[in-house]
């Protein structure tokens, strides 16, 4: 009998040993980076296609793509709605705690590897990671002109009263994640810091080949601002030359209050059109947008500082988020105006595929619960602050208090020459006072 029962827990016990090593093999594997198991833990329905393909990519160049500590966690990766292998996001994470996302869009028959730090992000993660209960919210979509813009994905944490009794009473908490289609971090292939620097290359990287071609191109190769510029000045084109010294100069030199301006129209065959602005008095031009419109130039009065608002910065995004499809990567917003030295400037902004977006911005903790104007509000007296301090130098620079407070961002700012022939990209090195202006020429 004692035999009987010594080699019955003898039994147990391997059995038990067994069934240990087979949960530690089940959890190391989920996480293994170098596993080809993949086992969706998401909330939603997720393109797994799409996502087993990048973890093969993944494995096949690990050494060249991996960028700083942790793996990613391929069980978490989710695809923002996205059915047609074209993106992904998937948290990268250390000893259990996530430390970056790893965003993965494909464009044509390649993808391209970009690490991203925003805190909001990395939040969302850690929280789906977690082994609280939790629930998935209603998806919410930005839809404005019929096109998806914006993807936000949402959870709820249940957080008890007391700890030691998880199943009694307590409150829920939200967190989410957005991703916006129109303003992907593409040409950055390495790791991008909070303030959007870009780490490890970018630009020309010519991505990884995706295995089968993925079908039609769901991301068109974005459109290079300088051509963008080029675009605008060509008489077969935008032709916006003679407006420019016809008309905005002559109301400048008129008119020392409001602001005139010009809209521009594109169709589905490329043919640009404009239309004039009617004059205001006293207060900004309201931008047109969405359909056909993609641009627009407007004027600054002789008693308004000779530079961007941040207005205009969020005009540009408006223009952007709601053009037609067509005109996705075509936005841009000119301002005409007259600098300290009585010279007639004219200056572009556009979006560029490196540097953070409007929505870190709008998910910043400071802003969190603000409406769009109140944000608006605050960046414009931030900038108009900037502003004020180069007024009271004896050479101002509000091209480079610009650039400071846009540094890190994908907004580009581009200068016209003389003759209205070309632009110039302007750049800071660094986001310092009194930083010296850098142009490079498009040309």
């Amino acid at each position: 009998m004692m035999r009987k029962l010594i080699s019955w827990l003898s039994f147990m016990m391997a059995f038990c040993l067994v069934l240990l090593s087979c949960v530690h093999d089940e959890i190391y594997t989920s996480s293994d980076p170098a596993s080809k198991e993949y086992h969706s833990k998401s909330l939603w329905k997720e393109d797994e296609k799409y996502i087993k393909n990048v973890m093969k990519i993944y494995s096949e160049h690990y050494e060249e793509i991996k960028k700083g500590a942790g793996e990613p966690m391929w069980d978490y990766a989710m695809t923002m709605d996205r059915f047609y292998e074209s993106f992904l996001m998937v948290p990268v994470a250390e000893h259990g705690k996530v430390v970056a996302v790893l965003n993965v869009p494909r464009k044509g028959q390649r993808v391209y590897f970009t690490y991203t730090q925003v805190q909001n992000d990395m939040a969302f993660f850690q929280n789906l990671m977690s082994s609280r209960l939790k629930r998935a919210e209603t998806t919410l979509m930005d839809n404005t002109a019929g096109k998806l813009v914006c993807t936000t994905k949402t959870i709820s944490m249940f957080y008890p009263d007391n700890e030691s009794d998880p199943d009694g009473p307590g409150h829920w908490e939200s967190h989410h994640v957005t991703e916006c289609k129109s303003q992907q971090l593409e040409s950055c292939v390495g790791e991008v810091l909070p303030d959007g620097t870009c780490l490890g290359g970018g630009g020309n990287d010519p991505g990884y080949p995706y295995p089968g071609g993925g079908g039609e191109d769901p991301q068109p190769e974005p459109y290079d601002p300088c051509e963008k510029g080029k675009d605008l000045l060509k008489p077969s084109k935008g032709n916006i030359k003679t407006l420019i010294t016809n008309g905005m100069y002559s109301y400048i030199n008129n008119s020392s209050t409001g602001e005139a301006g010009i809209y521009l129209k594109k169709d589905n065959l490329g043919n640009i059109t404009s239309e004039v602005a009617p004059y205001t008095a006293g207060a900004a031009l309201p931008i047109k947008t969405g359909g056909k419109y993609f641009s627009a130039i407007h004027t600054h009065p002789t008693d308004a500082y000779p530079m961007f608002s941040w207005t205009d910065i969020y005009a540009l995004y408006k223009l952007e988020i709601q053009s037609a499809q067509y005109n996705e990567g075509y936005s841009s917003l000119l301002l005409v105006c007259q600098d300290d030295n009585g010279v007639k400037q004219t200056y572009v902004i556009m979006f560029e595929n490196i540097g953070s977006y409007m929505e870190d911005v709008f998910n910043n903790p400071e802003n969190i619960g603000c409406s769009h104007q109140e944000i608006k509000d605050r960046m414009d007296l931030i900038l108009e602050d900037k502003y004020k301090k180069e007024a009271d130098k004896s050479v101002p620079n509000y091209e480079s208090a610009f650039l400071q407070v846009t540094f890190g961002t994908n907004v580009g700012l581009y200068k016209a020459n003389a003759d209205l022939s070309g632009f110039s990209k302007l750049e800071i090195q660094s986001n310092i006072a009194d930083s010296i202006v850098i142009p490079i020429n498009c040309n």
